[in-house]
């Protein structure tokens, strides 16, 4: 079993991005408490994968206020978690506005892209409801964001996402700023120990969505600075 002075932090870079699209896929596929469980197919974790590595790169390249950080077991060279971290930034300007709206029009129906059986009603559904819920509460030229943070499953429970959270956590506390997530019910436990307390939640009944008498609850989280 791995130590935790087995394991190195360190930002993200270019060539990390495919082993943090393998976590981000893995996790989602892993637990029926995540809403991407249920947003994707079971069976096609290739397609999952690709659609998830297009997304990161997407990010990575584009959006320099997002932040990665990446986690290796440095006895086999492995990336075995990440986070990801949105940053305070200005507001987009209408130019930037236009600019979007314009790409969106080039590239047309993204569901298309989409991996086959996704249920594209529900992501879309979902991601309104956050981006909703993050207007509602979060400044973003103050506050940061953890929008992802991600686990092999052979080595949950080893201290790894504690491990990301200490280290992002340490800079965010020195600007004295607060932060925000969304958080499954396995995860709120932990978030709790590092001092996030539940502000609000989003509750998705999702046997509208064909998956069966399953209720799915977010809670919404903030974490004031720990001085």
């Amino acid at each position: 079993m791995a130590a935790m002075s087995d394991f190195a932090l360190s930002p993200a870079t270019l060539p990390d991005l495919p082993g943090i699209a393998k976590v981000s896929t893995a996790a989602m596929i892993e637990s029926r408490h995540t809403m991407s469980y249920w947003m994707f197919p079971p069976d096609n974790e290739n397609a999952i994968y690709e659609w998830r590595l297009n997304g990161i790169t997407n990010t990575f390249n584009n959006i320099s206020y997002c932040i990665y950080t990446k986690l290796v077991d440095t006895k086999v060279g492995k990336i075995v978690a990440f986070a990801l971290w949105e940053a305070p930034h200005p507001p987009e300007t209408e130019e930037e506005k236009a600019k979007k709206e314009q790409e969106k029009k080039e590239n047309g129906d993204k569901d298309d892209k989409l991996p086959k059986g996704t249920k594209a009603q529900l992501l879309h559904d979902f991601d309104a409801e956050t981006e909703r819920m993050r207007a509602k509460y979060v400044d973003r030229e103050k506050d940061y964001i953890l929008r992802a943070i991600a686990t092999l499953p052979e080595y949950q429970g080893k201290g790894c996402a504690s491990k990301l959270l200490q280290s992002g956590l340490k800079k965010i506390d020195a600007e004295g700023a607060k932060t925000w997530l969304e958080a499954t019910p396995q995860g709120q436990s932990l978030y709790a120990k590092f001092g996030w307390k539940v502000v609000d939640e989003i509750i998705f009944d999702l046997e509208k969505y064909g998956c069966g008498e399953w209720v799915q609850r977010t809670t919404v989280m903030n974490r004031k600075a720990q001085m």
